[in-house]
């Protein structure tokens, strides 16, 4: 289970995922990621401006009951989040006091909306303090210092940043950052756009949006990739040499599903808040977040930051699934017609930040990981870490030449697994477990290949919820896709017909029917103006 806010266990198959792969990295590949700058001169403290010193000044007297900067080593130590609502806690309060509205009386309206459980404060790092910078709204040029641009009665992020890293010892930065940037993503107007015309049934959203789609995530990537060398900048100039902290750049997870009729308690679409069109949240999670993963990832491999990829970390955990870790649209009982009323809307739910915070913990202890996968691999409610990314094949059957592809580009419970024609989409894109031997499709990883009613000869093969059962079970060895919980049965098709459903058969390495090339997928379908839509959305 996703802990509660104060236990933070790091997950036992994540940390044995990463232990494992740490092994083999220190085998094969050298010196560890985190001491490449180890033996890097220590950089000299810069001098704050007048202002920002005042303020760190007047904070370390607070602390240490004097105002000098500190050696690293006589210093709290701290862990520092930055960025946007999808890390400062929006959606899953209480916050602190001061950062939802006028909550502390000041006159000055602030929705930073941090909460008291933000995931910061949750991955069970051992440190003297967690410090959440990040606010709602962010954009990457608020994290940047001495850019003049502030939000609310606050100081830039990286401003703060640069006094809280004169201040204390900081062990790592977790930085979101880049969806609110204008003409890039601009997750807030667009989603707000969908979710009003779902409301008041004015049609369909992803019309307007599917083209720009790749433009907005360029821009947003080379905006976090300033960011991020402003940010490592502003540690230098605290003194910092790379080694004596972590810069970590965490991806987003896609917040709505196209699945979410799949719940047998399924809560309906107003009391659950999953008020947008099923055809709109399969543009988010088939099109735009992947799309956007990639350009995160790629401003963190150019600035030679660590990179956790969580863009799959909320499958099945959407609103109006089994178990959200996501508020769908959310009121706080204000005036309907002030956007802050809403605005908490369509954010991780404290068990998104449990489960953020378990990633960051695991993730954390192995600094020799430049870059790592955070899921649930068994929609449990449980997470697990792997080193490095999630390397998605397609099965390519001998006898036909053709792909394993989930019917339709959907991946709704039932449907069925067939051969067709290779194209590169994400619904012929598959993944075996290594720790648990269960094959996932590429589109949400909250879907496996399944024998349908139990692995038997003629069983039929599906996608369906992956649940860990023996039926969800398999192994890619010797060309055979074979059953894990029955040896005997393997993958097979009956012909070499496009279209030809895939079922369990005597296993036999001399029938070509039953034997699989796992290679790179070839084509790039799924990211055209709707060649990501799944049949079942509506």
């Amino acid at each position: 289970m996703i802990t509660s806010p104060g236990n933070h266990p790091l997950r036992r198959a994540g940390v044995l995922v990463l232990g494992v792969l740490a092994l083999i990295a220190a085998l094969f590949l050298g010196t560890p990621f985190a001491a490449t700058t180890a033996q890097a001169a220590q950089p000299t403290v810069t001098p704050l401006p007048p202002e920002l010193e005042q303020i760190r000044a007047q904070r370390a007297v607070e602390r240490y009951g004097s105002p000098e900067i500190r050696p690293l080593a006589e210093r709290d130590t701290a862990v520092v989040s930055m960025g946007d609502s999808e890390i400062s806690g929006e959606g899953q309060g209480p916050y602190e006091t001061g950062t939802n509205g006028d909550d502390d009386g000041d006159g000055d309206q602030n929705w930073c909306h941090r909460a008291k459980h933000a995931a910061i404060h949750r991955t069970g790092i051992p440190v003297d303090v967690t410090r959440n910078l990040a606010c709602s709204g962010a954009a990457t040029k608020h994290l940047i210092e001495g850019s003049g641009a502030r939000q609310w009665d606050e100081l830039n992020q990286g401003d703060h940043l640069a006094i809280t890293a004169r201040n204390l010892n900081v062990k790592l930065v977790w930085l979101v950052a880049s969806a609110n940037d204008s003409g890039g993503i601009e997750f807030g107007p667009v989603v707000t756009d969908c979710t009003i015309r779902r409301i008041f049934f004015l049609g369909n959203c992803w019309p307007d949006y599917t083209d720009t789609v790749q433009a907005r995530v360029t821009v947003s990537g080379d905006n976090l990739a300033t960011a991020v060398t402003s940010v490592k900048q502003t540690m230098t100039d605290a003194g910092y040499a790379a080694s004596d902290y972590q810069l970590v750049v965490m991806s987003y997870p896609g917040p709505a599903s196209p699945d979410v009729e799949d719940n047998p308690d399924f809560p309906g679409w107003y009391r659950g808040g999953c008020l947008l069109y099923l055809k709109d949240t399969a543009l988010g999670r088939n099109k735009v977040v992947p799309l956007f993963e990639r350009a995160i990832r790629d401003a963190a491999e150019q600035t030679g930051v660590r990179y956790l990829d969580a863009s799959r970390l909320f499958h099945g955990h959407e609103p109006c699934t089994e178990r959200t870790w996501v508020t769908g649209v959310k009121s706080n009982g204000g005036d309907p017609f002030d956007g802050n009323t809403y605005r908490q809307s369509w954010h991780p739910n404290a068990h998104g930040h449990g489960a953020f915070g378990a990633c960051m913990g695991a993730f954390y202890a192995q600094p020799s990981l430049p870059t790592a996968t955070c899921v649930d691999p068994g929609s449990a409610n449980d997470v697990a870490l792997y080193g490095g990314r999630l390397d998605f094949r397609q099965l390519r059957n001998v006898a036909s030449g053709l792909c394993v592809d989930s019917e339709g580009y959907s991946t709704r419970n039932t449907y069925d697994l067939l051969q067709w024609t290779c194209h590169g989409g994400r619904n012929q894109g598959w993944w075996l477990d290594p720790t648990r031997d269960t094959l996932h499709i590429e589109l949400t990883h909250d879907r496996c290949a399944t024998a349908e009613g139990g692995h038997a000869a003629g069983h039929e093969l599906v996608v369906y919820d992956c649940q860990d059962g023996q039926n969800q079970t398999f192994t890619l060895a010797d060309g055979l896709i074979r059953s894990t919980a029955m040896p005997g049965l393997c993958a097979a098709v009956p012909g070499t017909g496009k279209g030809a459903r895939l079922r369990m058969a005597s296993c036999d390495r001399s029938d070509p029917r039953q034997l699989w090339w796992v290679e790179p997928k070839t084509g790039d379908t799924g990211y055209g103006y709707r060649d990501w839509m799944p049949s079942s959305a509506y």
